[in-house]
Order: C-alpha cells, then structure tokens, then sequence
C-alpha cells in the first residue's frame, strides 16, 4: 500500500508542517486535510479557487496550510457555525463542492466519535497516533460531499472604501458608520490609562 497523500503532501511532510504551522499535530487538520483534497479532487483545477470553512476550528488552518487561499488575501472565508465543512470553489462561476465530516459514520469508528463528540462522559482523550491510524483508515467513509452553487460571492471584488475615524484618527472600513466601532462603544476592548 502506497504513503498515505494529504493533498499531493507524502504524510510525514504533512505532519511536519502541520506542527510548524499549527503549533502541534491535530487530528482536526489532519481531517481538514483530508477533506479538503477531496473537495479539490472533485472541484478540479482553478485558477480562482476560493474556500469557505464553517467552523473556526482547524479546518481554516488545514487550508491556509494547503492552499493559496488565507484570511489575510481574503480567498478563505470563515464563517462561525460549528459544522466540521468546508466548500470549495471558483469565485468567477461560483460552482463549487461542499464536503463535510459524515456524522453517520462515526458509529463505525469509536475513537474518531469519541474525539469529536466531545461528550461530557467520553472517555479520555485517545493518543494522537491512534486517532491519525483510525483517520486514515476511514478515509473518505467519513467525508460526505455534494457539488454546490454560491448565491453570490463572499469576497467582495471591489475596493472597500475607508477614511480615518473623526474621534480616534484611526483608519476603518466607512461602511461601518460615521465612526469607527471602538469609539461608538461596539468595540471587543476598553481603552485603559497609563500608569
């Protein structure tokens, strides 16, 4: 039987940047991964290839590591929904392929359901080795898929008009409001003095 590929990587280099780019080896990015070849499989050469995650949770990693698309070039979207999926696809025709984490088989793999279940009374946390041994061996069986159309791009493909906030100068997206979101008390921090 041939390595195992996780998208046109031998594994062991695949684990190696795994590591250096997530900080350890993942069982989710090693999943994501996997998905994502077969999304790109089925999906087929693009030279506008955009992806879309659904959970903020490894997958987004598994494509910045195995693709062109990132959150800084704007080719990946990630959404905040929890689902273990992904699409992708071509941001002219908008035809793409969804592929996600087939909850109807994970009965058939007890170690993978234990780690992605995350039930309050599950047993301890298997070792990574065994839970990538029982990944690979499922292989696709996990992965559900369907050929899918965007209603609309997620990108936007024209310049986001901004301007500096009349309040704090700071540069922001002008859409957002006659200030910025900090200074209208919508921001994710409050402002501290100096000591």
């Amino acid at each position: 039987m041939p390595d195992p590929e996780i998208c046109g990587l031998k594994l062991d280099d695949f684990l190696i940047r795994m590591e250096e780019f997530h900080g350890y080896r993942s069982p989710g990015l090693l999943l994501g991964g996997m998905m994502l070849g077969t999304a790109l499989q089925e999906l087929g050469p693009t030279p506008y290839l955009n992806v879309v995650t659904e959970t903020v949770v490894c997958l987004p990693d598994a494509v910045q590591l195995l693709t062109p698309c990132t959150i800084g070039n704007g080719f990946l979207q990630v959404l905040d929904w929890g689902k273990f999926a992904l699409t992708s696809y071509d941001r002219l025709t908008l035809s793409g392929v969804r592929v996600w984490l087939n909850s109807d088989s994970l009965s058939d793999y007890p170690l993978i359901c234990a780690w992605f279940e995350r039930s309050a009374n599950r047993p301890e946390k298997p070792a990574f080795q065994e839970l990538a041994a029982e990944i690979l061996l499922a292989g696709t069986h996990l992965i559900g898929q369907q050929d899918v159309r965007l209603h609309r791009a997620l990108k936007d493909s024209h310049r986001v008009p901004t301007g500096r906030c009349p309040e704090c100068g700071e540069s922001y997206r002008l859409s957002l409001g006659p200030s910025c979101p900090a200074c209208r008390n919508e921001g994710y921090y409050v402002h501290r003095t100096k000591r």
